[in-house]
């Protein structure tokens, strides 16, 4: 009886302790605010190379975790890092530094949390097109002007979701962003 009672703990254990694998497609013109998620401690980050250039994955020396990916190339290629303490880490691709990011950890947060917290649009304002990414699937989007009147909607596409805006009139606008049974708004301004 001991011996089941004590894997059932074990099992429980490694449940609820299970890390989360954030996945960064890694390539040229990349948005910075993509390539910088909140995590927690344990997770991991995952950088896959979304071109065939030649690039690296360097963290800062005054980061709170160091890792060098060395200079990898061709399209897929992948490298990962799990995050063991809490703080700040900048990196960047040394072959081009306008390709960089940064990773923040944290103790613990909710589900919830981590949806808004790398929940990432751009640009802002918006002319034509707005791109919003998330480490969630994005089930859909609903777009109100400032008398909350809806005035557009449609379907996510996976993490990665192009808002076609236009058409709508110059002015401010609050798209909210659903996902499974998580929601936020977010507040875009139109040119």
């Amino acid at each position: 009886m001991k011996k089941i009672t004590l894997f059932f703990c074990f099992l429980t254990m490694n449940i609820l302790s299970a890390q989360n694998v954030f996945e960064i497609a890694w390539g040229q013109g990349i948005n910075e605010s993509v390539a910088s998620p909140t995590i927690e401690v344990g997770d991991t980050v995952l950088w896959t190379w979304s071109d065939s250039s030649q690039k690296s994955v360097t963290s800062f020396a005054n980061g709170s975790e160091y890792f060098d990916s060395g200079m990898l190339k061709g399209a897929n290629s992948e490298f990962t890092f799990t995050f063991s303490k809490t703080g700040v880490t900048e990196y960047q691709n040394d072959s081009d530094p306008s390709m960089h990011g940064k990773v923040t950890v944290v103790g613990k947060l909710s589900t919830e949390d981590k949806f808004v917290k790398n929940l990432n649009f751009y640009p802002n304002p918006v002319k034509n097109d707005l791109t919003i990414s998330s480490i969630f699937k994005i089930d859909s989007y609903q777009i109100y002007n400032v008398l909350g009147t809806l005035v557009s909607q449609g379907k996510g596409v996976g993490n990665l979701t192009q808002v076609d805006m236009s058409r709508l009139n110059s002015g401010l606008y609050f798209v909210k962003v659903v996902s499974g049974s998580m929601q936020t708004t977010l507040k875009i301004a139109k040119k």
